[in-house]
């Protein structure tokens, strides 16, 4: 029996995520896939050569089974991580690697400005508005999925 109390809490966390992350979605109303993981709405912010940018989506997850993200690249840049922001306290925010690459089975989680987003650093190339930047992203279940994200300025 004790060997499921840390599966029990894991799942309990897992749930409250879903439900915050499909919270976060807001207004925008998403169909899950039949199956596997599918990214929607992605799109990269302008970076200079040797700098950084950020790249955010939709990850919807049809599976009935969590998925974990194993592995990020984009030939635009040296180094790509998740990344999160999270509150310093006093007023101050800050951005640091996500360690839970978990994505929920039946969930959308919506990577956004100021939450969950796609970090890409060392840009081999400048990204420029009107440019596109792919960027691949390998999960446990979903395999390998690659995206062609728009570069544009928040709008």
């Amino acid at each position: 029996m004790n060997k499921f109390i840390p599966l029990l809490f894991l799942a309990i966390i897992l749930t409250t995520a879903s439900c915050a992350q499909e919270e976060t979605a807001g207004e925008q109303e998403f169909v899950l896939p039949d199956d596997g993981i599918e990214i929607v709405d992605a799109w990269a912010r302008p970076g200079r050569v040797n700098g950084v940018s950020a790249i955010y989506m939709h990850v919807l997850n049809g599976s009935a089974d969590t998925d974990t993200l194993l592995a990020l690249s984009s030939p635009s840049a040296g180094l790509v991580e998740l990344h999160e922001t999270f509150d310093r306290g006093e007023g101050m925010m800050g951005m640091r690697e996500s360690e839970e690459p978990y994505f929920p089975g039946k969930s959308v989680v919506s990577m956004r400005p100021g939450g969950l987003h796609v970090m890409l650093m060392q840009l081999n190339e400048a990204l420029n508005e009107g440019q596109e930047v792919e960027l691949n992203l390998v999960f446990s279940g979903a395999g390998e999925i690659s995206v062609t994200a728009p570069v544009r300025s928040r709008d």
